[in-house]
C-alpha cells in the first residue's frame, strides 16, 4: 500500500474515466452470485441519473499512477418531512486490495470528500450497505479519523422477481403511459408521505439525464375513476448500467448446470454461466397506497410482462421492511431478496439536521442509488 503522503483524489473526467470503469469491472460483489456492477459505456451516464450534481471521485497511490480506489457524492432534490429538500448520497465505492489497504485509502478519502461536502448544499448524505457486511459496517460506524457520523436508520429489502413467474398474476386493470405533469403531481403525493423520495418534476422525468432511457410508456399505471391511484415504471438500465455474473458459490455453482435444466419447467430463467449478464431491469417510481395490495401485484404482473417481451428475465424492486408493501410482494411473488441497513451519514454541520429526521417511512428510489 503506498505511503498517506503518496494518496491523490482526482475527479473523474474523460480521460481517466476508462480506468474507473475498469475498477468497476475488476472488483465484483460478493455473495451466492458473484456479481460486477459495469458501468458501459460511460459512468457518467450512469452518475448522472442520481443526481443532478454529482462528483466521481478516484484515488490513485504510487504519486498517481495507480487508481487504487473510487466513490461517488450525488445530490438531489427530495421530500424530507414532507417538503422538498436538499439530499445527498454515498456510493459507489470499490477500492482495490485486502482489508489492510481498503482501510487505509477509505480513512483518507474522506478528508476529500470533506472538502466536496463543504462545497455542496446538503446537510446530510443517505448510504445503503448490505446488512450482513458486517465488516464494513462495523468500520464505518466506528467513526475513525475524518469519517462521518455513519447512523444506522432501518432496513430495506431489494426483491428479484422472475418476471415469467410474476407475469402471470392478475387483478385492477392497468393503463401505460400517460403525461408528465399527472404522474409528477401523483408521485409528490407519494413522495411527500415518505422520508428521501426523489421530489420527481415533469421536467426530471422527461430529462435524457435523469431518466435516462424512460419514456412515458414505460409508466403503468392504476386509476379510481378518473383519478391516478397508483404507478410503476419499468426502467431498463442495461445500455449504461450492467450486473454481469463473475461466478458463483461452490455449492450453488455445482447445483446450477442441474437447476438450469429444469428451470424452464419451473417458470423461472437459466441462471447465467460466468461472464454473462443478468437480464433484469428495475421498476421503479413505485407510487402505490400501503394497503393496496391488488394495485401493487397488477402493476408488477402487467410491467413484467413488457419485461419478457424485452428479453428480462428478472425485475426488482425495494421497499422499507416495515412498508406493508413488502409483505405483499413476499406474499404475491416468488423472488430472492438481499436486506440493506440505511444509513444517515453526517459531519457535525449536519447532525441537528439528521436529528430532525420525523418517523414518516423510508422509500429512497434503489433504481438510482
Amino acid at each position: 500500500m503506498s505511503k498517506t503522503s503518496e494518496l491523490k483524489f482526482l475527479l473523474a473526467d474523460a480521460e481517466n474515466e476508462p480506468e474507473l470503469r475498469a475498477l468497476l469491472r475488476d472488483n465484483p460483489l460478493h455473495g451466492s452470485i458473484e456479481v460486477a456492477l459495469e458501468r458501459e459505456p460511460n459512468a457518467f451516464h450512469a452518475a448522472a441519473i442520481s443526481g443532478d450534481e454529482y462528483e466521481l471521485i478516484m484515488g490513485f497511490g504510487d504519486n498517481g499512477r495507480t487508481l487504487l480506489g473510487a466513490g461517488a457524492r450525488y445530490e438531489l432534490d427530495a421530500w424530507i418531512n414532507g417538503a422538498v429538500r436538499r439530499l445527498g448520497y454515498l456510493g459507489e465505492f470499490r477500492i482495490h486490495g485486502g482489508l489492510k489497504q481498503r482501510r487505509h485509502l477509505l480513512l483518507h478519502s474522506y478528508r476529500a470528500l470533506r472538502r466536496f461536502h463543504d462545497a455542496g448544499n446538503t446537510p446530510f448524505y443517505l448510504t445503503t450497505i448490505i446488512a450482513d457486511n458486517t465488516t464494513t459496517r462495523r468500520l464505518l460506524e466506528r467513526k475513525l479519523g475524518d469519517m462521518p457520523v455513519y447512523e444506522p436508520l432501518e432496513t430495506v429489502t431489494t426483491f428479484t422477481i422472475p418476471a415469467r413467474l410474476a407475469a402471470r398474476r392478475s387483478g385492477k386493470d392497468v393503463e401505460r403511459g400517460g403525461d408528465y405533469a399527472g404522474l409528477s403531481e401523483l408521485l409528490a403525493q407519494h413522495g411527500s408521505k415518505h422520508q428521501f423520495y426523489p421530489a420527481w418534476t415533469a421536467a426530471t422525468l422527461n430529462s435524457k439525464n435523469r431518466c435516462r432511457n424512460l419514456a412515458l410508456e414505460d409508466f403503468f399505471v392504476c386509476r379510481k375513476g378518473d383519478q391516478l391511484a397508483g404507478c410503476l415504471a419499468l426502467w431498463d438500465q442495461r445500455s449504461f448500467k450492467q450486473t454481469v455474473v463473475c461466478g458463483y458459490a461452490k455449492r450453488l455453482g455445482r447445483v446450477r448446470p442441474f437447476f438450469n435444466l429444469v428451470a424452464p419447467l419451473l417458470g423461472r430463467p437459466r441462471l447465467p454461466a460466468p461472464g454473462a449478464r443478468l437480464e433484469s431491469a428495475f421498476l421503479s417510481h413505485a407510487a402505490i397506497a400501503p394497503d393496496d395490495e391488488e394495485a401493487l401485484v397488477a402493476l408488477i404482473a402487467a410491467a413484467s410482462r413488457e419485461a419478457l417481451r424485452r428479453g428480462i428475465d428478472y425485475v426488482m424492486i425495494a421497499f422499507a421492511d416495515r412498508n406493508p408493501l413488502a409483505k405483499i410482494v413476499r406474499k404475491r411473488f416468488p423472488c430472492h431478496s438481499y436486506v440493506s441497513m440505511i444509513y444517515v451519514v453526517y459531519w457535525e454541520d449536519g447532525a441537528a439536521a439528521a436529528a430532525e429526521l420525523d418517523g414518516r417511512l423510508p422509500h429512497p428510489e434503489m433504481a438510482i442509488l
